[in-house]
């Protein structure tokens, strides 16, 4: 695996290899402390690596829908095998909620996939693509940087058509530092092979106690030199020990030396390296300063600025400032705080600066020519400006020559400044360094001399020599201001000629020459760890020395990227292994010891650490007992922090310097999916504790830094996110929030630290760690309060036991429940957090007591449930709650653009709740209620609402005004309501479909944003929030789709509450299935009340108010039957699981229970029903609502009977039938095969008619008349007739619309003839055969199964009048029991003719007629009315360019054929859409084939379609032929197949 590169590794995992903790579990070893070989050492260190990348790439994929992704634009083969170019659009930093904007960097990993995911598991989903990705290289367009070449694992074998699959590009995280690892634990040619120095760390001696002592004699006289400089920065005697003991190894020229400083906090480490830096550059000596992290390197660089100005005063004896070209820093500009001081010597800013300098158009030679020029030209350049302007008003000779001295002088200023501070001293000699001094002093005395007031332009003539006294008539003396400009003139001239020829500078050189050159050049180094792996790729002169600043904090494997630099010498490790070692975020890698420092590996074996033992940082009060507890009282208290007036601005604080505040009702939880705890109670009380030291400080002026840590960081998270920007602005008042971790090498004049941990069994955590507890208590300069529950932590047995038993030994403890401003805190806190837990309690009165009718959006509970803080999820609610009760912000959250003041905008922590005022009609009312419509970070706030902005301009003015009205009860809001005079009308106008709107469309398109109909505000699903819908959303799991009861039209309310039977008229996307289901759970609902006895006074059940949804249970034998027939199988199957969705919804069972049926898997009618009998008899209860196929009902309907119609064809297969239960398998196939479907006759039956008979007629023509008319046609006289005779079958022609005349009918029923027969011979049978013979065994036998109370009919038109009929046996409440819904203009079924009005006869004819009401009805010549036919005309589904399209059809269906296709109302559509896609082929050219390829997918993944698009085909043969094509790339269904169902494209 050594051969192989770290990246190669990683892009060969799978998702499933990256979430496997056990992948490298046997493979990793323990890292011993010495090694037998370089190669045992490095070998050691190569699998954990491998297994900490895969950790790391495990924990970022957690969170990868908080992941910063984009969509990818084009990806193209660069050349090699597994290399391409990509192109992304911008990048959406996603719902972490991260300000700062992604930029690409080499080392980032991607998840290149198919969709983009919410979780990690939605990559394994089936017909997902994805594979993982790596930045080799990034465009240099830094501003508007979107391409780059990305590397893939080889062995994926991607084809260049395949790319197309890859349309999202995930970050995870850069792995760049351990590229670097890996490269100098592989012995990678491109590094430089010194490894003496690991040699010498194999199995080390104590390697601090050899000392040469041939250098220490010759360097005798240097060390005092050095001493006596050093005390001047007041360096106490620890420090110069440990600087002169580097000093003194380090001039050695005949060993190699390592040396430990150990800096406890306080100590002044940073300091002593400074100095050291400082010693180390005055002898020569090339150091390369190295630190773990960022922060860390430039907080060393920063340090050793300031000491550097301290020792050189800023002013060297030339006058010139100091130089600091031989200072470095190098390092990634974006992840680096370079401040302004820093971009001296920072390397990215010296670069820019020296290219200009050695510019040939503009560089240093360009300046000081250009400044000769002007001392020598400058009248000749006058005298053509003159020219130039002609006539005008010329400038005067005097302001002309200021102005080109200023500009020119300027320029050669900034450019000689520029290298005199970026360049080494050693590049200017002597005589350079006192000519530049010496031409800026005399620049400045030229410039002051042009400013005199005495100066006249006679004068500056004479004196620039272009004036001469020899041809004036009156001779005037020379001014002595002539005399000094002249002299000074002369200077400058003499001076920038000999810079010009003594300044050995290069010109016309690149950046990349430049910044090897800075590098080449420096004396003193600083970076990172890692991009110390820049300088192996350099001709760089040997480096002396290496300084590891934090070294107890660097893994020791990462040190061997620098340790292996080229001939270095001696290394400096300077740290405290008693605080934070390095972060190791596998449990595989910690067991083996892998986040061990060289540092610790060297304490381990009994190394000296020369001690640093005087701490300035902390009160002795605070110190005490970190110094006993971790350093065995070897620190001593600097006389600073000793002196009585180190605390004297402290102690009107209302607590002392060091005070452990008990609080025993804090309560801890778990933050989000992961281990990260907080304790709400401690947040509010650190809160209250700075807003205390605020008060205190306000009255002092002084500068005051305050700083809150925490082990945990969801409890940082949570008191920033209460902290918010409250005291940004107070000048001289910092407050900073960290975790432990992030606050290592930190200080603050007060630290407030927050435990969190409350419980009674003394679980701590990893706050038990030592080293973490060490950096947490020795951070507070002044004052160090420490909240926390004291008896969790005594009963902890760790270090927090100690540190107890110690504050209350001396007295530093101080309980809560003393003060009362606390005790109150603490009771309001839990009083909140109670609320927050209430809302899980499905018996809780905090929602039905809200004063608003809340309704939440879908595009809310998807963003709501994306969340990961459980805690978040919880306030988030509790803030709806008090909305709904009427409470409203004072605080402007954020500018809202727009007119309307409709939309508000709440903010909660980093989100914000989009909500606004609506109205609802409510029996003979309007009502004011509360719509929420999204929860989004910062950056999509103004997209949305600029959204809703466009909405709300459709809304006419007066709704606008009733939305707006404001109703107060005290300080609380309440909705309004108004009695219905009249109609509020909501939209100024519809998108209709209709010829005549056509530019309606058009109009409405910017205000519909053109959006995609899933994301319409007009189409979005809404749900009342209750405790059900809350407690769903606390603990669904994902994003994904829940059953529950969502908010229904006024259209649908209509329906729904009607009494009686119904018929339902509507085309596809109108809501007709709603309807249905909506109507059956109300009935499921009002069973259940009533077979409980409960008695609710006055309550109307006959709404669907998801509040009073009662929760189901067992209701014994007074249950209501209820079944919900359709023809699809799919349909049925998506209907059945929603039913059972909003049953486990109103029973309180909210838990994630996604169907095991997906939308590609195969549906076979009859395995969906194994577990239903085939017997309507006492059929258990656990079955009901029954969700059936008509063919699952006709099975059902025949084993109740007591003879069954497929008795005569069971032949051989008699003895495995067991009437009434569901049938076998093979069964199942074998009466399948005997029956003749359309595509059967089609086949087999009509070629072998005769051809005369057959002329001019098709088979499905034939068919359909045969099915609907001469076997469909239902007489309720003689309903055991199952057929029409030949004459009645003739005479329809006469009696109805039919393009089939007398002759042909009887053509048609001679075919029917010869059908019978031929079937009859075959021993087959048609459904018609079956659904007649039900009527025989019906009428004769009478029906013995269990009644039905309520019968669902949808998609009826695929049904025929015979079909319906049989529905009349197993129902007798005729007068409410039905509910009929369909359209006939989507008639897909073979052999289906009719219309609704044929529905609504049968019902009267068929039904009605058997009534008892009926009967005395027509006694007394009373007609029986028949209900109305409802029409849903609201399309929810679809855009106004596909129903405008629809709409032209059925223009043409009711103008050709008007007996055929019920004539309905135009649907109306609020979402803007253009007109569908003709896709046109030429020639031979298959559109398929264009679209997926020539070639299936080798690897059977899909081609960017899923559940949500499909392909759809005629018929089954057409199925076969596109599947075959298209293998697993696409969803391919009939169209009988997706009736009912919805897809995006």
């Amino acid at each position: 695996m050594a051969e192989m590169d770290l990246g190669d590794v990683v892009l060969s995992w799978s998702i499933r290899d990256i979430n496997d903790d056990d992948l490298y579990r046997d493979k990793v070893e323990t890292i011993p402390c010495k090694f037998k070989s370089v190669d045992h050492y490095l070998q050691s260190y190569r699998l954990p690596l491998i297994e900490e990348t895969r950790s790391d790439l495990c924990s970022c994929l957690e969170l990868i829908n908080e992941a910063p992704s984009s969509k990818i634009l084009s990806m193209e083969v660069a050349g090699k095998s597994g290399l391409y170019f990509m192109d992304v659009d911008f990048w959406d930093n996603g719902a972490g909620f991260s300000t700062e904007t992604y930029t690409a960097r080499n080392g980032d990993i991607f998840i290149l996939s198919s969709l983009k995911p919410e979780s990690a598991e939605d990559l394994n989903r089936y017909g997902v693509t994805y594979c993982l990705a790596m930045v080799t290289e990034v465009s240099l367009d830094d501003e508007y940087q979107k391409g780059f070449r990305v590397k893939v694992a080889k062995d994926i074998g991607l084809e260049e058509e395949d790319l197309s699959k890859f349309r999202h590009a995930i970050f995870l995280t850069n792995i760049m530092t351990n590229i670097r690892i890996w490269k100098a634990l592989s012995f990678d040619t491109h590094m430089d092979n010194n490894f003496t120095v690991i040699k010498s760390l194999l199995a080390p001696t104590n390697l601090g106690d050899d000392v040469c002592g041939i250098c220490v004699a010759q360097d005798g006289s240097l060390l005092p030199s050095l001493t006596e400089q050093l005390l001047s920065i007041k360096l106490n005697q620890s420090q110069l020990d440990a600087i002169e003991s580097v000093i003194s190894a380090v001039r050695c020229r005949h060993m190699n030396l390592l040396k430990l400083i150990w800096g406890p906090p306080g100590t002044g480490k940073t300091k002593t390296v400074s100095a050291l830096l400082w010693a180390l550059a005055c002898v020569k000596c090339r150091t390369l300063t190295c630190a773990p992290t960022n922060v860390a390197v430039v907080g060393v660089c920063t340090r050793f600025l300031q000491n550097l100005k301290e020792f050189n005063e800023h002013i060297d004896e030339n006058g010139l400032p100091f130089s600091l070209g031989d200072v470095l820093l190098f390092g990634n500009k974006y992840n680096m705080d370079i401040t302004e001081d820093l971009q001296e010597i920072f390397l990215d800013f010296r670069v820019d600066d020296l290219v200009e300098c050695f510019s040939s158009l503009s560089g240093w030679k360009y300046r000081i020519a250009s400044m000769v020029s002007f001392f020598d030209d400058c009248v000749s350049r006058y005298d053509m400006l003159l020219e130039d302007e002609g006539n005008s008003d010329p400038v005067s000779f005097l302001d002309f020559i200021k102005k080109q001295f200023d500009a020119t002088a300027i320029a050669l200023k900034r450019c000689i400044m520029n290298l005199w501070v970026h360049l080494p001293g050693r590049c200017f000699s002597r005589d350079s360094v006192v000519n530049i001094s010496s031409l800026l002093n005399m620049l400045e005395i030229f410039g002051t001399l042009l400013c005199n007031v005495d100066l006249t332009e006679d004068c500056l003539k004479r004196a620039l020599g272009c004036l001469s006294n020899e041809n004036s008539v009156c001779v005037k003396p020379i001014s002595s201001i002539e005399k000094e400009l002249d002299g000074a003139r002369s200077s400058c001239l003499k001076l920038l000629k000999d810079l010009l020829h003594s300044l050995n500078l290069p010109t016309g050189v690149d950046k990349n020459w430049v910044q090897s050159y800075c590098i080449r050049n420096a004396t003193l180094l600083f970076c990172t760890t890692s991009s110390s792996y820049r300088l192996h790729h350099m001709e760089i002169a040997p480096l002396d020395v290496l300084i590891v600043d934090e070294a107890a904090q660097v893994r020791e494997c990462e040190l061997v990227i620098p340790l292996r630099l080229h001939w270095l010498k001696h290394v400096v490790l300077v740290g405290d292994d008693c605080q934070l070692s390095a972060m190791v975020k596998s449990q595989v890698c910690k067991e083996a010891g892998f986040g061990t420092s060289l540092f610790g590996r060297l304490v381990m074996l009994g190394f000296d650490k020369h001690l640093l033992n005087i701490q300035y940082r902390m009160n002795p009060i605070i110190s005490l007992f970190p110094n006993v507890q971790f350093y065995e009282r070897k620190i001593l208290d600097g006389s600073n922090v000793l002196s009585p007036s180190y605390n004297k601005d402290y102690t009107c604080f209302p607590f002392d310097s060091y005070t452990f505040i008990n609080l025993t009702d804090g309560r801890e939880d778990k933050e989000g999916t992961g281990n990260s705890r907080r304790n709400m109670v401690e947040v509010a009380v650190v809160l209250h504790l700075i807003q205390t030291i605020f008060k205190c400080w306000k009255s002092t002026g002084k500068v005051l830094s305050v700083g809150v840590v925490s082990p945990y960081s969801s409890q940082v998270d949570a008191i920033k996110g209460r902290l918010g920007k409250q005291y940004d602005t107070c000048d001289g008042f910092h407050v900073r929030v960290k975790s432990i971790d992030g606050f290592q090498g930190e200080e603050d004049d007060i630290i407030i630290l927050s435990t969190v941990r409350s419980n009674g069994r003394g679980v701590v955590g990893f706050l038990a760690d030592n080293q973490r507890t060490n950096v947490a208590l020795t951070r507070a300069k002044h004052c160090l309060w420490i909240v926390g529950n004291a008896r969790t932590l005594y009963k902890s047995g760790t270090v927090w036991t100690d540190l107890v038993s110690d504050a209350q030994r001396r007295k530093c403890v101080f309980n809560a429940t003393n003060d009362t401003a606390l005790c109150k805190l603490v009771l309001q806190v839990k009083q909140d957090l109670d609320e927050l837990e209430d809302l899980l309690n499905a018996e809780s009165a905090v929602f039905s007591n809200t004063r608003w009718k809340v309704i939440v959006s879908d595009e809310f509970r998807k963003s709501f449930t994306k969340l990961k803080s459980s805690q978040l999820r919880r306030e988030i609610l509790q803030k709806l709650v008090k909305v709904g009760g009427g409470w409203r912000t004072p605080v402007r959250n954020l500018d809202v653009p727009g007119v309307s003041n409709l939309a508000k905008v709440y903010k909660i922590r980093d989100l914000y709740l989009i909500w606004s005022t609506d109205l609802e009609k409510s029996e003979e009312r309007y009502i004011q209620i509360i719509r929420i419509w999204d929860l989004l970070s910062q950056q999509h706030v103004a997209r949305t609402v600029q959204r809703l902005e466009n909405l709300f301009s459709m809304y006419t003015d007066d709704y606008l005004d009733h939305c707006r009205g404001v109703q107060t009860l005290g300080k609380l809001e309440v909705p309004m309501v108004w009695d219905v005079e009249h109609d509020i009308i909501h939209y100024k106008k519809d998108c209709r479909v209709d010829a005549q709107e056509e530019h309606d469309l058009v109009d409405t398109s910017y205000t519909m944003e053109n959006s995609k109909v899933r994301e319409s505000f007009l189409l979005m699903k809404f749900y009342s929030l209750s405790s059900g819908v809350a407690k769903h959303l606390l603990t669904a799991s994902d994003g994904s789709e829940i059953d529950i009861p969502f908010e229904l039209t006024d259209e649908e309310k209509v329906i729904i509450q009607f009494p009686v039977t119904s018929f339902i008229l509507g085309r596809s996307g109108t809501g007709k299935t709603t309807v249905l289901t909506m109507k059956l759970i109300q009935k499921e609902q009002q069973s259940l009340i009533a077979s409980q006895g409960l008695h609710l006074d006055g309550d109307d059940l006959s709404g669907l108010d998801e509040k009073d949804i009662v929760p189901l249970k067992d209701a014994g034998e007074g249950f209501v039957k209820q079944v919900f027939i359709t023809v699809s199988p799919k349909l049925c199957s998506a209907i059945k699981n929603h039913i059972s969705g909003l049953k486990r919804f109103g029973s309180g069972d909210v838990s994630d229970q996604p169907s095991i049926l997906h939308m590609h898997d195969i549906i076979d009618d009859q395995e969906e029903f194994t577990d239903i009998p085939d017997n309507f008899s006492n059929l258990p209860h656990e079955h009901y609502p029954l969700t059936i196929t008509y063919r699952k009902f006709l099975m059902m309907l025949d084993g109740t009977c007591r003879t069954s119609f497929l008795d005569v064809f069971y032949g051989e297969l008699q003895s495995s039938i067991d009437r009434g239960h569901s049938n076998s398998r093979a069964l199942q196939t074998f009466i399948e095969s005997k029956e003749v479907t359309y595509e059967k006759f089609a086949a087999t039956y009509w070629p072998r008619f005769n051809a005369d008979l057959t002329k001019n007629l098709d088979a499905s023509t034939v068919f359909t008349e045969i099915v609907s008319h001469i076997k469909g046609r239902y007489q309720a006289s003689s309903p055991y007739i199952s057929k029409l005779g030949r004459q009645d079958y003739v005479i329809l022609s006469d009696k109805r619309f039919s393009s089939l005349n007398s002759e042909k009918r009887d053509r048609i029923y001679n075919i029917f003839v010869d059908y019978e027969s031929m079937k009859s011979t075959a021993r087959e049978f048609d459904l018609s055969d079956f659904v007649n013979s039900l009527h025989t065994s019906l009428v004769s036998e009478g029906y013995n199964g269990d009644l039905l109370d309520f019968v669902y009919i949808d998609e009826v038109q695929d049904l025929t009048m015979t079909q319906i009929a049989l529905l009349k046996y197993v129902c007798r409440n005729f007068k409410e029991g039905f509910l009929f819904a369909g359209d006939t203009a989507q008639t897909i079924a073979r052999g289906i003719d009719f219309r609704f009005e044929d529905i609504r006869s049968l019902f009267y004819t068929a039904f009605l007629s058997e009534t008892e009401a009926f009967n005395q009805g027509s006694q007394q010549g009373k007609q029986v009315k028949l209900s109305d036919m409802f029409q849903l005309t609201q399309n929810f589904r679809t855009h106004c360019g596909i129903l405008h399209m629809a709409q032209s059809i059925m223009s043409l269906l009711y103008f050709f054929f008007p007996s055929s296709v019920d004539k309905l109302n135009p649907e109306t559509g609020l979402v803007y859409g253009e007109a569908p896609v003709l896709l046109e082929s030429d020639n031979d050219e298959n559109a398929i084939m264009t679209i997926f390829g020539e070639i299936k997918s080798k690897h059977g993944s899909m081609h960017g379609f899923g559940a949500e698009q499909v392909i759809l085909v005629r018929d089954d043969a057409t199925k076969k032929q596109i599947v075959d094509l298209v293998g697993k790339q696409a969803l391919v269904l009939t169209i009988v197949e997706c009736k009912g169902l919805e897809f995006q494209v």
